[in-house]
């Protein structure tokens, strides 16, 4: 590999060609506005100095990264890439379409790379003639400070491609975890219940954004599920939500919560737009106004309670400092994740090992896996059958193979 493409300038775009550029690759960074390039190599050029004072990188080395990057708005420049990553927006008939092109454009060597995090794989590489040379490479943001990318490997994808993919992965630094097309892959599929079920209990009433985002905090998360929407964006984060819903034939665990539609229809994108589930002032940031609500009181049955506190107790040190409620939405968060990790081992979307290394390596203080061994899987299996009936809701219907194993 000499020279990488990157296709979309936007905030993943811009950080892929730069973790390219600071391994020594030259790179070719398209997008249909010259506007937007401007903006990402000042992007580019502001997280190298941060990474200077940082002493990541040396003073000296700024100007030497910066001159890899060339802009440009033509996909013809693209015939010398020997691999491109494409990361615009969660559009298949975009994505479609822009593979198409390069499929036309580039050499018949070229891999060619898909950045989606919850489109098929499958269904953007048929737009090529090429499907073979068609490959999933989910980066995570901002990719120059997270090495995982999720290699996704289609039918059609020659063992070749995927060979060459993994390799140049590691040689830049990062850490491939090669898995199957399906519907979010790993983490963005099994860490979706981190998102749904803190917004389903604020939905409901049954806790307030600030106490949910602080209990995740005493998991040893540096942000809780709310200032992470925050951060991605909630368009963004809808966007996977709803994808995801759909392409698993809107099967109830998945359901995307309506509150999060609207604030995406008002505008309120998160930090990006300095509103979102906060308020953004500076470095100050406080719950909007209009999100503040009463809790509801539930009267849950003494035993589901109990099971809450039990597995809080097994995965958290300081497990006292939480109230009722945030005991709860905790628990039945983790519960999630774990139910969901067992989904994904009947289906062989890819190794136990693979799976909770994937959660490590994007900053989660465990994988579903090493979850359900602190917690044990006859807690967890009794604490879903219960929220079935206590939240009268059949999305927590624990994975036949949970089941089973914790007979």
């Amino acid at each position: 590999m000499n020279t990488i493409g990157v296709v979309g300038a936007g905030r993943m775009g811009s950080g892929i060609a730069q973790v390219m550029a600071q391994a020594g690759y030259d790179v070719i960074l398209f997008d249909i506005s010259n506007e937007t390039l401007q903006r990402a190599l000042e992007n580019i050029k502001r997280h190298l100095q941060r990474a200077i004072e940082l002493g990541t990188i040396k003073k000296e080395q700024l100007r030497n990264i910066l001159t890899k990057i060339h802009p440009t708005t033509k996909l013809k420049h693209f015939m010398t890439a020997d691999i491109v990553f494409e990361a615009v927006i969660e559009d298949l008939d975009v994505k479609r379409k822009i593979f198409q092109e390069l499929d036309d454009r580039c050499a018949p060597t070229t891999i060619l790379a898909t950045n989606t995090s919850s489109l098929s794989v499958t269904k953007i590489a048929s737009a090529t003639e090429n499907p073979y040379r068609v490959i999933g490479t989910h980066f995570f943001n901002p990719p120059y400070v997270l090495k995982l990318v999720e290699v996704v490997k289609t039918q059609n994808t020659s063992d070749e491609v995927v060979g060459k993919t993994v390799k140049f992965l590691k040689d830049i630094g990062h850490s491939p975890v090669v898995v199957k097309d399906s519907p979010g892959f790993i983490v963005n599929r099994i860490s979706r219940h981190f998102y749904l079920e803190p917004l389903r209990a604020y939905e409901i009433g049954l806790a307030d954004i600030e106490e949910i985002d602080q209990a995740f905090k005493l998991l040893g998360l540096e942000l809780g599920p709310f200032e992470v929407i925050d951060y991605v964006g909630l368009d963004v984060n809808y966007v996977v939500s709803k994808s995801i819903y759909e392409r698993f034939n809107y099967e109830e665990r998945f359901r995307p919560v309506t509150f999060q539609a609207w604030l995406v229809e008002a505008g309120l994108l998160g930090r990006k737009t300095n509103s979102g589930f906060y308020n953004y002032v500076g470095k100050d940031k406080k719950v909007q106004d209009f999100l503040k609500r009463e809790k509801i009181k539930y009267k849950f049955s003494k035993k589901f309670l109990n099971l809450a506190d039990t597995i809080c107790k097994k995965i958290l040190s300081r497990k006292d400092e939480l109230n009722e409620t945030q005991k709860v939405v905790l628990a039945l968060t983790i519960a999630m994740i774990v139910n969901e990790g067992f989904y994904a081992l009947m289906e062989d979307l890819a190794s136990k090992d693979d799976i909770n290394l994937a959660f490590r390596l994007v900053r989660f203080p465990a994988g579903p896996f090493e979850f359900a061994e602190q917690i044990g899987l006859r807690n967890i299996l009794n604490f879903l059958n219960l929220a079935q009936v206590e939240l009268m809701s059949g999305r927590y219907k624990p994975a036949l193979l949970l089941a089973r194993k914790s007979e």
